[in-house]
C-alpha cells in the first residue's frame, strides 16, 4: 500500500526550517547542462522556500541574461545609471565593506515560476513564496552592456552563505562557470585548495556534480569521484546529475560506468531529456515536462537530508562576523563534515613549507 506521504510534492522540496542551505551546481566538463539544471533547482525550491540563484559565469558567456529577456546585446535601452545597481554587480561591494541588505535586495532579478496544482494537504510554509509577487526565486547575474567592465565574482563559500543571511533567503543555487574537474585537478597540482574544497566541507552545503548522459560523461564523472575520494573529499555528501541533453538514448555500458558512482555518492538522478529546454532554455518556465521537474526536485530532496546547519560565526570574503582566526591572524579553516556512520578524521598537524611532503607532485593540504 503507498504511504499517504509519499505524493505530497511540496513537503518533499522543503529544507529543514530555519536552516540555510547553499546548492553550488558544478560541470564536471562543460555542455552538460549546469545552467539549465541550477535554474531547476531554484525553480522547485521557490514555493516553500525564499531562494536566489547567483549566476558566476562571465556576462556574454551566461545564458541567464536571455532567459530573464535583458540580453547584454540589448543594454542600450536599459538606464545606464542603474547597471550598477542591478544584477550582481549591484550586490558587490569593495572587499572589507560589509553587504548592505538593502542594496542586495535591490540589485536581485526577481523570477516567477508557474504555479503547480497541489493536493490535498501540501500546505506551504509561510517562509516560502512572496505573498504579494507569488512563488519566484531572484536572481543575481551580470547582464549590463558589453562596455560595461567585467565582474570579479568571490569565489569564498563564505560570501554565499554571508549573501544569504544578508539578503534573507533561505536557499542558494550558485551557477558556477570554471568546469570542476580541471579546477579541482590545477588547484591540487598548485598545492592548493580547490573551490570544490571549500564547497565540501561545509556542512550547509551540498554539491551537485552535473554530467551528460552518455559514455563520455558518465566516464567522467566516474573519474572525477575517483579523484575526490582520493583526495579525502566527503563524496557521499554530493549529489549527482546526470543530463541526458539529445533525444537519443545514451548507450547501454552507461549503467556500468555509473554503478561504482551510485555506491558512493548520496545519490545519482537522472534528468530526461526536455525539448522545451533545448529549444528555449529556461525562457518558457510554462512548457517544462513534469518529468524534468520531478528529477530536479528529487536532487532537492536528497540534498534537505544532507544539509545541516553552518557556522555559527565565520568571516565573511566582504567583512562578515568574524570567526576562528588562526595563530597569524588569518580565517581558520573550518572543520569537515562528517558523513553520518563515519568516524571523524584526526587532526591534521601543521605542514610548513619545508616539509616534504609539501614538496610531492599533486599535495593538497590535509582537511
Amino acid at each position: 500500500m503507498k504511504r499517504r506521504g509519499s505524493s505530497r510534492r511540496g513537503a518533499g522540496a522543503m529544507l529543514p526550517r530555519g536552516v540555510r542551505a547553499l546548492l553550488p551546481v558544478l560541470g564536471a566538463n562543460g555542455g552538460v547542462g549546469r545552467s539549465a539544471l541550477a535554474g531547476l533547482l531554484a525553480q522547485v525550491l521557490a514555493p516553500t522556500t525564499r531562494t536566489v540563484l547567483v549566476d558566476t559565469v562571465p556576462r556574454g558567456a551566461s545564458p541567464w541574461a536571455d532567459w530573464l529577456g535583458l540580453g547584454v546585446a540589448r543594454g542600450d535601452a536599459r538606464d545606464v545609471d542603474r547597471d550598477e545597481a542591478v544584477g550582481l554587480p549591484g550586490a558587490l561591494v569593495p572587499p572589507g565593506r560589509p553587504l548592505d541588505p538593502a542594496a542586495v535586495r535591490d540589485a536581485a532579478l526577481r523570477r516567477s515560476v508557474p504555479e503547480r496544482r497541489r493536493r490535498r494537504g501540501d500546505d506551504l510554509p509561510d517562509l516560502g513564496a512572496d505573498a504579494a509577487d507569488g512563488p519566484g526565486y531572484d536572481v543575481l547575474t551580470d547582464a549590463r552592456p558589453w562596455t560595461r567592465p567585467p565582474v570579479a565574482v568571490p569565489e569564498d563559500p563564505r560570501w554565499y552563505a554571508h549573501l544569504l543571511e544578508t539578503g534573507g533567503w533561505f536557499a542558494g543555487v550558485v551557477d558556477t562557470s570554471a568546469p570542476v574537474a580541471l579546477a579541482h585537478v590545477a588547484a591540487r597540482n598548485a598545492a592548493r585548495p580547490s573551490a570544490l574544497d571549500e564547497w565540501a566541507r561545509r556542512p550547509d552545503a551540498v554539491p551537485v556534480l552535473v554530467t551528460s548522459a552518455s559514455g563520455f560523461g558518465a566516464a567522467a564523472l566516474a573519474r572525477l569521484v575517483q579523484v575526490l575520494e582520493h583526495d579525502g573529499l566527503s563524496v557521499d555528501r554530493m549529489v549527482a546529475a546526470v543530463v541526458e541533453v539529445t533525444g537519443t538514448d545514451p548507450p547501454r555500458w552507461m549503467d556500468g560506468e555509473l554503478a561504482p558512482v551510485r555506491e558512493r555518492l548520496a545519490a545519482v538522478v537522472r534528468v530526461p531529456h526536455d525539448k522545451a529546454i533545448r529549444a528555449d532554455g529556461l525562457a518558457r518556465l510554462g512548457d517544462l515536462a513534469p518529468g524534468t521537474l520531478a528529477a530536479a526536485q528529487e536532487i532537492v530532496t536528497r540534498a534537505a537530508e544532507l544539509v545541516r546547519p553552518g557556522p555559527a560565526a565565520e568571516t565573511s570574503a566582504l567583512g562578515g562576523p568574524s570567526g576562528p582566526r588562526g595563530p597569524s591572524g588569518e580565517a581558520a579553516p573550518a572543520a569537515p563534515a562528517v558523513a553520518p556512520g563515519r568516524a571523524p578524521a584526526p587532526p591534521a598537524r601543521h605542514r610548513g613549507p619545508d616539509d616534504p611532503d609539501t614538496q610531492q607532485s599533486g599535495w593538497v593540504p590535509r582537511r
